[in-house]
């Protein structure tokens, strides 16, 4: 247990993924038949919403984890890691009989990719919570996060969660069966880089994260992560006031004007103290950030015209989802019911920022399997100790970049006392 770990304040719940992960690095993601030698090889714990709560754990939240693992010695070993971690493995349930979920991992030296082939478990069912079971674990939380699997289980917690007024943050990485249903309760929403494209068919990627982000009933903020490219954040504002004041944009034109302010502040950025060290002795330093001056009635840059192709597209990626999650039959469950791009009667109001990803030397980058899983334990800590959200984004994509300086999800992770006080 690291010795300068601050005590421990807000408790977050965490609905999700759980396993091992066995990851091998190679100096170039190999060719079909080729055979090649790994560099090095490692196990250790995975899972998005293992991970997550780690990050968070190491930065002082108070982390307990609801998921299904079997009942082998290599649950054994996942549920060690994580108490170790300071995460509460109390609602960690175990199938009898059953092995444990796990995932080969290829890291890409050269590329800096790395490839994930998962092999499921017995999954969390309905049945294996009960409404008090579920009501101890969410006693005392202040957030409550999931990773977008288990999701009938999920939305049990998820519907107890809105009604004890606990906010949600939904991670939405892939489509998923049960995820829309999940989202359509989330206060908070992350997003993969792909996710907004796939579920909308929108193909620029404004359209896809105005849609996305119109969809979303109850929805503060939404963040779209954008790896090297750094993350997009809409906060939804409400325009019952003063709509003649507010202005009108195509959410694409300001996203490419707000990256062009991003850039030149980086260029003019004096400021070369890190914000963070870490073990491998690599040193992270913050990004920049810019921001519209208030909220904007949000356009799209397509026309109505194109709205059948739109759906054809959105079709099209439900049913490769599907495919790659060997479930072809259920494509129905992978896309949105109804429109893929309906409007309301009234345009998005939002505010927009734009961030880029922290500094780090290329040479220093190992891994990067778990950065998106570093970044959403980030932003719970952030939620937690209401932090704005331009600090919220720097310090997220430190923790994120930090991460990616060891191989695995976790060896990387920064513990709070790493990071710059700052920024913390």
């Amino acid at each position: 247990m690291h010795q300068s770990r601050q005590a421990y304040e807000h408790k977050v719940v965490g609905v999700g993924s759980c396993g091992l992960d066995y990851l091998a690095q190679v100096a170039s993601f190999p060719k079909p038949d080729d055979k090649l030698r790994t560099e090095n090889l490692q196990t250790q714990g995975g899972g998005n919403c293992a991970n997550a709560l780690t990050a968070a754990s190491r930065l002082g939240l108070r982390p307990l984890l609801i998921t299904k693992i079997g009942d082998d010695a290599v649950g054994d070993g996942i549920v060690k890691e994580l108490e170790n971690d300071g995460v509460n493995t109390d609602f960690v349930l175990r199938a009898k009989g059953s092995p444990s979920p796990f995932t080969y991992i290829i890291v890409d030296r050269e590329g800096g990719t790395r490839t994930c082939i998962h092999t499921p478990a017995a999954p969390l069912a309905p049945d294996d919570l009960s409404a008090s079971r579920i009501d101890e674990a969410l006693s005392g939380a202040a957030l409550v996060y999931f990773d977008g699997r288990l999701a009938e289980a999920a939305l049990q917690v998820a519907k107890a969660a809105r009604s004890a007024g606990i906010p949600i943050l939904v991670e939405a990485e892939r489509l998923r069966p049960g995820l829309n249903e999940l989202l359509a309760h989330a206060d908070y929403v992350v997003t993969s880089t792909r996710f907004p494209k796939a579920w909308t068919g929108e193909e620029s990627l404004g359209d896809s994260l105005l849609s996305t982000f119109q969809r979303l009933p109850h929805v503060r903020w939404m963040i779209t992560t954008l790896g090297a490219q750094g993350s997009v954040f809409l906060e939804h504002v409400d325009a019952l006031q003063d709509k003649d004041r507010i202005p009108t944009a195509k959410l694409d034109d300001v996203l490419k004007h707000l990256n062009n302010t991003v850039r030149q502040n980086t260029e003019k950025c004096v400021d070369d103290s890190p914000a963070c060290s870490a073990a491998s002795g690599a040193e992270i330093r913050v990004g920049q950030s810019a921001a519209t001056e208030g909220p904007m009635f949000l356009e799209w840059t397509r026309d109505e015209s194109t709205l059948s192709e739109v759906r054809q597209r959105a079709d099209a990626a439900a049913a490769a989802a599907a495919i790659s999650n060997a479930d072809s039959a259920s494509a129905s469950q992978y896309n949105r019911t109804g429109s893929t791009a309906e409007r309301a009667d009234q345009l998005p109001v939002a505010r927009v920022i734009v961030a880029s990803a922290a500094r780090i030397p290329k040479v220093a980058i190992v891994d990067t399997t778990g950065a998106g899983d570093a970044f959403i334990g980030t932003m719970l800590y952030a939620i937690c100790n209401g932090m704005p959200p331009q600090e919220s984004l720097r310090l997220a994509a430190v923790v994120a970049a930090t991460k990616c300086t060891a191989v695995g999800a976790r060896t990387g992770l920064p513990y709070r006392d790493a990071l710059c006080a700052h920024i913390i």
